[in-house]
């Protein structure tokens, strides 16, 4: 790659549990800059809760995750449940634990078959692998079908269920439930195998990589909704002692909370859960990972996608366990007396484990609640992994390989950003121009057109920091070429936020360069260049104006009235060697 920097801009990353973005500078074959943005609003949880009284808990924290409602249900329910000094039955916990394998069972089934596969596969889609994988895809819907039954079981639905009460459930499971769902979880197990078997075909990058593990550590079982904290670098501590081990706090491109332990990134979820808690695993699971060529503990992060499995064989393994004796109790709810206090709460949630704290008063009602959900954890460590990942693929790589390898790497975290894919629109910034996503030479120039038929617009305001598109105008106004230009018929124009208006200008032309100043901080470059076939709704946010090119550009293509090319540059400030830049594309 000839070229000495190179920017690559994810502005929407989709295929993944909320909204986020990947900004990438590469100069001199050295990654300069790395970020996983977060942009879209917090959702503020913690204070929804503040004042609610703990009958409310439960349903609200479902709320803040589709997939993994259970997880944050289970977490609060421990945190609130220890500070009324609830200990519940041994019914009650390990009807917990089958609720909580159903959430593994369909958690990850969805992230292997629909998120992660296809790109191991070539596909753009489950849907598109399903022609060559039906039975494949049949089999992982098939188990992400029995993971919501389950769920449905106790929770009376799947979609943020509402079965769970403080002190355990608000009833029983009728036994002909139970009898109904037991022959297809024994039934799925060989399901589970086959696929562990399918994915270990797969060719997975050979990516070992020098990381923390972190997760929950029962001594007697694989951990579900008890433990103690522990990592493969000595940690060993009960969950109340986390915030003086982790640490969360703000960056600057992110509204989403980055985690550290003692100042570090880590691992958390099912590759870092098997990493340290395999011995733990049910003789049957273990007779099936010897007989695999992947071995654990792994520091290949690929092999996330054989973990999850895994973990989908236990989750059956478990289920079918603690059902085969099932038999329906008088009392699924514990009685207890509020009290004030702080209490903890710590489970493993499919993507790792979540942890809560409560200060409640001593009516029973939230004054304060602390939730440190697992994406917010991993996300230091996926900008570590994006960095040491594609520094071993090869940065002189193509965009779409690149773009590829990146997407691979995300998702085998499976984040869940809302808690806290194939990308769309990826772009690979050379020199300061964004390629085109389908091929990679550079944006056309204006050579050899009818300059009485061009013009360069220059958008602006008076307002500090918004009159970019006007300086650029006067600048290039004092360059002799662009001056020679002009006088050839190159209109040079300068206007005060046209708004939707401004595609009345645009029409009158069949070449059109459009300037404006950048949104602050929006984008990891100062001069970015996009023609009009790649402006998305994403694209809007290069512009310091609220209404204008994307409106003006939409509006044009379908009156089918676009010129023949139309350019937008966005600037972050001015500088001659912008100058220099437009001018050479004329």
């Amino acid at each position: 790659m000839s070229t000495d920097t190179i920017k690559i801009n994810v502005p929407v990353l989709a295929r993944v549990e909320g909204e986020g973005a990947l900004d990438l500078t590469i100069e001199n074959r050295q990654i300069t800059d790395l970020k996983l943005r977060i942009y879209e609003p917090p959702r503020y949880f913690e204070k929804f809760l503040e004042g609610r009284n703990y009958y409310d808990v439960p349903d609200t924290v479902a709320r803040i995750c589709g997939i993994c409602p259970v997880a944050y249900q289970m977490s609060a329910s421990q945190a609130i449940e220890s500070i009324f000094d609830i200990t519940v039955t041994p019914w009650i916990r390990s009807m917990r634990r089958v609720f909580y394998c159903g959430e593994w069972l369909q958690s990850h089934s969805l992230h292997i078959h629909l998120l992660a596969a296809p790109d191991f596969l070539s596909y753009n889609s489950a849907i598109e692998m399903s022609a060559q994988y039906g039975d494949e895809v049949r089999r992982g819907l098939k188990l992400q079908a029995l993971g919501n039954d389950l769920i449905t079981l106790f929770g009376a639905r799947s979609v943020h269920p509402v079965g769970v009460k403080i002190g355990g459930f608000s009833r029983a499971p009728d036994q002909s439930k139970v009898d109904e769902l037991l022959p297809r979880i024994t039934a799925a197990k060989q399901d589970a195998v086959d696929l562990i078997h399918w994915l270990e075909t797969l060719e997975l990058p050979d990516d070992k990589q020098d990381f923390v593990s972190v997760a929950l550590h029962h001594g007697d079982e694989y951990p579900l909704n008890e433990g103690r904290l522990m990592s493969d670098s000595g940690l060993d501590i009960p969950i109340s002692e986390f915030e003086n081990h982790f640490r969360e706090m703000h960056v600057d491109h992110s509204t989403a909370l980055h985690c550290l332990f003692d100042g570090k990134p880590y691992l958390v979820g099912p590759l870092a859960r098997l990493n340290l808690n395999a011995d733990q695993l049910p003789e049957e699971v273990k007779a099936v990972m010897q007989s695999l060529k992947t071995r654990f503990p792994s520091k290949n992060m690929f092999h996330s996608i054989i973990a999850r499995a895994i973990e989908i064989h236990f989750a059956l393994v478990e289920a079918e366990r603690l059902l085969s004796s099932y038999q329906p109790t008088e009392e699924p709810c514990m009685k207890f007396e509020i009290k004030a206090g702080t209490g903890y709460g710590c489970t493993e949630a499919p993507r790792g484990f979540l942890w809560h704290r409560y200060d409640m008063d001593e009516n029973g009602c939230v004054s304060k609640a602390v939730i440190v959900p697992p994406t917010s954890q991993n996300q230091p460590r996926i900008e570590q992994d994006l960095k040491d990942s594609l520094i071993s693929f090869g940065l002189d790589n193509e965009k779409h390989d690149l773009q590829l390898h990146a997407e691979k790497v995300i998702r085998n975290y499976d984040p869940c950003i809302s808690c806290a894919t194939h990308f769309l629109n990826l772009k690979l910034m050379r020199d300061g121009v964004i390629e085109n996503a389908e091929h990679t030479e550079a944006i056309t120039t204006f050579k050899n057109i009818d300059l009485n038929k061009a013009a360069i617009i220059g958008i602006g305001s008076p307002n500090a920091g918004d009159e970019l598109g006007w300086r650029m105008i006067d600048l290039l106004l004092q360059n002799n070429t662009m001056a020679s230009l002009q006088q050839q018929g190159l209109s040079l124009l300068k206007l005060d936020r046209p708004g939707i208006a401004l595609a009345e200008h645009i029409k009158r032309y069949d070449h059109v360069l459009v300037i404006d100043a950048m949104k602050s901080g929006e984008v990891n470059a100062s001069f970015v260049s996009i023609d009009a076939n790649q402006l998305s709704s994403t694209t809007s946010q290069l512009s310091s104006h609220e209404v204008g090119v994307i409106e003006s550009t939409s509006l044009l293509a379908s009156l089918q009235q676009l010129p023949e090319q139309l350019v937008i540059i966005g600037i972050a400030d001015c500088r001659d060697e912008y100058v220099k830049k437009i001018v050479k594309m004329f």
